[in-house]
């Protein structure tokens, strides 16, 4: 896992809680790296599984809330220092729809060996859809919250329905998809 999803976490523990939490997650936490991130660098995915085990120990919250709120602090993360792509579009719908054509293809292109999941947004209405993600880390709680917090940065409110899961043995993860206007 790029390192820019480290610096992310980091910081999402940063804001939400303090240093002396992050230290503690880092000590409890089995680290290769160590426990220090560089923006583009690759590292085990291993790290993030235990960093995000630790962190929601250390916050006593579920695993699946912690993952979810992370997702939607990422997208904020992601439209700060991340690809320049995702500031060009106006609603969520068309992010969804150009994610895997534009940004991921970016993300390739300045880091040839990262794994980017899979993305596919099939619109029903204007408003509504349905959102296939698949990925072998399996992070859907985490895809769940990159959701929100997309629909929440371009001023959207969005109804999931999770549909299908990996965790329940399904092939991709799937979530029906209703976007409104705040």
């Amino acid at each position: 896992m790029l390192g820019i999803v480290f610096n992310a976490l980091e910081e999402f523990v940063l804001e939400t809680a303090d240093m002396e939490t992050w230290n503690a997650v880092i000590d409890a936490s089995d680290l290769q790296s160590g426990g220090a991130y560089t923006f583009g660098v690759t590292y085990e995915d291993s790290e993030i599984v235990s960093l995000a085990t630790n962190l929601c120990k250390q916050l006593d919250i579920p695993l699946e809330t912690g993952l979810d709120l992370f997702g939607q602090f990422f997208f904020g993360y992601l439209i700060k220092k991340g690809p320049i792509e995702l500031q060009e579009y106006n609603d969520t719908q068309t992010l969804l729809k150009n994610i895997e054509d534009v940004v991921h293809r970016d993300v390739k292109r300045l880091h040839p060996n990262a794994y980017t999941p899979f993305f596919e947004y099939l619109p029903d209405t204007q408003s509504s859809g349905s959102l296939t993600y698949a990925s072998k880390r399996r992070l859907c709680m985490v895809a769940g919250g990159l959701l929100q917090g997309a629909a929440k940065h371009y001023g959207q409110s969005v109804e999931m329905e999770h549909v299908q899961c990996m965790h329940d043995g399904a092939e991709n993860c799937i979530w029906q998809v209703k976007f409104s206007k705040h």
